[in-house]
């Protein structure tokens, strides 16, 4: 089953040294990240980035960061580790692609084993079955693992 990713957002000093991200899925690119810090005093004016909160203006020194995928790091600290040292829930919920995956090729093997015992050929209905079986399976598949297609449903 995927697994919900969880981000650190790791501190030194008060400075941001990395962002974390644990659990990515691999077919989606990384977010891009922003660091706020509205503490402008000692910052040049070039430094000071101004933007539009409600009905006013705010003002801070900004940067975009990429995060960085813990599983890459030898040695990083791993934010589903810290959550669960804080008892923090992670959820980690929705179907399991591979149970979905051996259910539809169980499906498959279950529909030949019924045409074989048939000893028939199969029909245009068996094979429309079989198509709807398969494509249908890999569409769950997909989106257990995360697919964000509209499938068309």
């Amino acid at each position: 089953m995927p697994r919900n990713p969880s981000f650190a957002v790791v501190l030194e000093g008060g400075l941001v040294q990395a962002i974390l991200v644990q659990d990515w899925p691999a077919h989606l690119s990384l977010p891009p990240f922003v660091v706020v810090d509205y503490d402008t005093e000692g910052a040049d004016d070039d430094e000071i980035t101004r933007f539009p909160i409600g009905d006013s203006e705010a003002e801070a020194v900004c940067r975009g960061e990429s995060p960085t995928v813990h599983e890459a790091l030898a040695d990083s600290v791993s934010p589903r580790a810290v959550l669960a040292a804080l008892d923090e829930p992670v959820v980690d919920d929705g179907p399991d692609p591979l149970a979905i995956a051996r259910s539809v090729r169980q499906d498959i093997l279950d529909l030949d084993a019924t045409l074989n015992t048939a000893e028939q050929p199969p029909s245009g209905e068996d094979y429309n079955h079989l198509y709807v079986l398969a494509n249908c399976g890999l569409i769950d598949v997909l989106k257990a693992l995360g697919d964000p297609t509209d499938f068309g449903e």
